[in-house]
């Protein structure tokens, strides 16, 4: 199995640990890890010009920067989302990754390969903001096609640091380790529940007519539009 961490600082904070807890409950000698780190592997603002998604995503300004990117992302089994929350979101760094992969949701050209993954969100913040910061990110990764979304966030009212520094540390552990197992067992048995497939069918009508030519040369390449499905 392949487990991608994709982290939205470099910064080794609560985050990172909390991170590397879940990382810990994984390690077995049949899992392969790999990761991203934001801003250091990527760091190109979206432009805004949708030639991804109107032209293909091959003529973004920074497909040669993102595509080895999103090869990663196909090629996981687990995808783990870590942002520490900056200003009651996510950080920069993170955002415009995101905003680069628009063109991978399930209303233009989702991945085939997204429908057979796990997500994991993980946050953390020293006051409010992990609720929102969790909903854009399962924002994210469901209309990516991950049909499965875990998260944990943690609050702990200090800034910086180390979650090992805390009181409540045994209690992370201890959550962490029962989350853990409850992704375990989704990798174990993957399904595809009924609002992805609700989803998927609207946007396959909207296909049916769609205005932009991309975006319908590739779901009927797919043959989506003719009953096939991708899960």
């Amino acid at each position: 199995m392949k487990i991608l961490t994709i982290m939205g600082t470099p910064h080794k904070g609560n985050t990172r640990a909390i991170v590397d807890l879940f990382l810990k409950e994984f390690e077995n000698d049949n899992n392969e890890f790999d990761e991203i780190v934001l801003p250091i592997d990527f760091n190109k603002p979206c432009m805004g010009c949708a030639n991804c998604i109107l032209n293909g995503e091959d003529k973004c300004p920074h497909y040669n920067d993102i595509n080895p990117m999103v090869e990663k992302i196909e090629k996981a089994d687990l995808i783990i989302l870590g942002t520490p929350v900056f200003v009651g979101s996510c950080t920069g760094s993170l955002k415009l990754f995101l905003d680069h992969l628009a063109y991978m949701w399930l209303v233009h050209r989702p991945k085939e390969s997204m429908f057979n993954k796990v997500g994991l969100i993980v946050t953390s913040a020293g006051g409010s903001g992990v609720k929102q910061t969790t909903k854009l990110l399962k924002n994210n990764l469901f209309y990516w096609g991950v049909p499965q979304i875990f998260n944990y966030g943690v609050t702990t009212m200090k800034m910086g640091g180390n979650y090992s520094e805390y009181k409540d540390k045994d209690k992370i552990i201890k959550q962490v380790k029962k989350k853990a197992k409850e992704v375990s067992k989704a990798l174990e048995k993957r399904k595809v529940g009924f609002k992805t497939k609700f989803f998927f069918n609207i946007f396959k009508m909207t296909q049916k007519n769609g205005w932009n030519k991309t975006d319908v040369d590739y779901w009927k390449s797919k043959e989506w539009l003719n009953g096939k499905r991708p899960f």
